[in-house]
């Protein structure tokens, strides 16, 4: 039995009760579906809602960093996505009159060091949400919505009550959670009704994207080229970036188009995008398809506070970034990373609630980090423009050079840490981030470093890391492996055990011969212990206690 009201179809509480899901996710985009993912793998309940009838057909952001896919390695779909992006090597700018004419430059690939068993991949978001889709769709434990709109929520005091609504037939949906988790983008609706307000400027810029197809495969470097940046043949025309985003025929061509608004009579006609790729591509009779268009403000802005009671921001939602690097949908899905894990310990009754504090202790001074990366990028590219116009050769060479500092972010998107939430500083000092290059280290809140375990190199430390615990030992450190299995019984947490053959500094590792480091299911290290102490169960017992009730402060 349904009632109308206000237009809509509601179903009858009585005979519909409110559907009930252990997360309520607004956001179906890859970063609403990768904490879906996330929450699928710990066997938690989750229901996405999502207004497009399906994955986005845009390319939108392209590019996925290093720890991005480490963790698409983890979840199977690495080579996936490496098949449908550019080639290794392909992470470079070209400056030219044309895409088939005169090149006056180019960026250096970023020379991959080892550090990872995986390397970025220059990919659209098309394609990682398609992966990812597909995975949801053997889910056990939820699905995605689509053709459905987030309404509405209440906070409960065991939870949070939401509608929604049925974009096809207009029917409105009741939910139960127990938490909500905003992943609904850079306008987030769920940011707006928690009262969560955003810090920064809103825009910077509008742009515009067309998207269009064209055959270029036959020209040459053409795989080898993420984007082009088109020098002005006239004085005040705009200069234009043609991102490249399969190798061969699709091409996305995003130009500046106002400061405060879009100051264009109105968007291009089919007929003038094509006329806009050819001048870009510099063949007059190419046959070219539009396939869509955009337009989108350039911001630069993170929310005050990434929760608000039971509801969760993460994504768009959370911080907005110039695209300049492609940190805003790397970033979104390790936020969705940091708190799954989180959810799980929570759900299982081996943490107190406090532990979700930790999220925005953690992933806030992340983004901001990444926010100011991104506008010094965006910046860059503004000095950039400045001597493309000024036809002075050894301007835009300096500033093709120093575009390597943009592209080249492996420290950026490797060597960021937690120095306060879920973690217990050891008082060792953090060293500077450097954007450009990632140091490895097993010091409390950072990554714990990578090394391969077999000589086929298929076996990475990373791959101990996933759903539990786990505590490292060094070659002598025995009494830690035994305290490690003490403390698991004492607190019921899954801690799982590995001990290393060698240690080396230079890969990283000061825990030394005798030291341990206890790593969080995120591969994120929680604690470390360079030597055997007087009574290794009472200190790592000491730790996992500080960790489950989150231990925020710098020790």
């Amino acid at each position: 039995m349904t009632v109308m009201t206000q237009g809509a179809i509601v179903s009858n509480s009585e005979t519909n009760p409110p559907a009930r899901v252990r997360v309520l996710i607004a956001g179906g985009g890859p970063v609403g579906m990768a904490m879906a993912l996330l929450l699928d793998r710990f066997g938690i309940s989750f229901a996405v809602i999502e207004r497009a009838g399906g994955v986005t057909d845009h390319p939108k952001a392209r590019g996925c960093d290093i720890r991005s896919m480490e963790l698409f390695r983890q979840w199977g779909i690495e080579e996936k996505i490496k098949a449908r992006g550019l080639p290794p090597g392909a992470d470079v700018f070209a400056v030219v009159d044309t895409m088939s004419g005169a090149e006056f430059g180019r960026t250096k690939p970023e020379l991959n060091l080892g550090q990872s068993p995986s390397w970025r991949c220059m990919v659209s978001q098309d394609v990682v949400e398609e992966e990812i889709f597909a995975l949801l769709q053997k889910s056990l434990h939820g699905r995605v919505w689509h053709d459905t709109e987030f309404l509405e929520y209440e906070e409960l005091a065991s939870g949070v009550s939401a509608t929604t609504r049925s974009l096809r037939t207009g029917e409105q949906r009741k939910w139960t959670a127990d938490y909500l988790v905003g992943a609904d983008g850079a306008g987030s609706l769920v940011r707006r009704l928690a009262g969560i307000e955003m810090r920064g400027p809103s825009t910077l810029a509008v742009m515009a994207n067309e998207y269009w197809m064209a055959d270029l495969s036959a020209l040459p470097r053409i795989n080898a080229t993420a984007a082009y940046r088109i020098m002005p043949k006239l004085p005040g025309e705009a200069i234009w970036t043609v991102l490249n985003t399969n190798g061969k025929d699709r091409w996305l061509s995003a130009g500046h188009v106002g400061t405060e608004r879009d100051e264009r009579a109105g968007p291009r006609t089919d007929w003038e995008v094509v006329e806009l790729a050819r001048r870009q591509t510099g063949i007059p009779e190419l046959e070219v398809k539009v396939i869509n268009r955009s337009t989108w403000r350039l911001s630069r802005q993170v929310a005050a506070e990434f929760r608000a009671g039971r509801v969760f921001l993460i994504g768009d939602a959370a911080h907005r970034f110039p695209p300049n690097g492609g940190f805003g949908m790397n970033s979104g899905i390790q936020d969705a990373h940091n708190l799954a894990w989180k959810f799980k310990l929570v759900f299982d009754g081996a943490a107190g609630p406090g532990l979700l504090d930790s999220y925005d202790i953690e992933r806030r001074p992340i983004a901001e980090s990444n926010a100011d990366f991104s506008l010094g990028n965006q910046r860059r590219f503004v000095q950039t423009d400045v001597a493309l116009r000024s036809g002075n050769r050894d301007q835009i060479e300096f500033w093709i050079r120093d575009t390597d500092n943009h592209l080249h972010s492996s420290g950026q998107s490797l060597g960021f840490g937690y120095e306060q939430g879920a973690v217990v500083q050891d008082g060792t000092v953090r060293q500077p981030l450097q954007s450009r290059w990632y140091q490895p280290s097993d010091r409390p809140g950072g990554r714990y470093p990578h090394r391969w375990l077999d000589l086929a190199r298929t076996q990475s430390t990373l791959d101990w890391f996933d759903r539990d615990f786990v505590l490292v030992a060094g070659p002598k450190a025995q009494p830690w492996l035994e305290a490690a299995r003490a403390v698991a019984e004492k607190t019921g947490v899954s801690l799982q055990t590995q001990q290393l053959d060698t240690v080396h500094e230079h890969d990283g590792l000061g825990m030394g011969l005798r030291g341990a480091v206890l790593v969080r299911p995120d591969g994120h290290v929680a604690w470390r212990m360079p030597w055997i102490s007087a009574d290794p169960v009472a200190e790592l017992g000491s730790a996992m206690n500080k960790i489950l009730s989150r231990a925020s402060a710098v020790h």
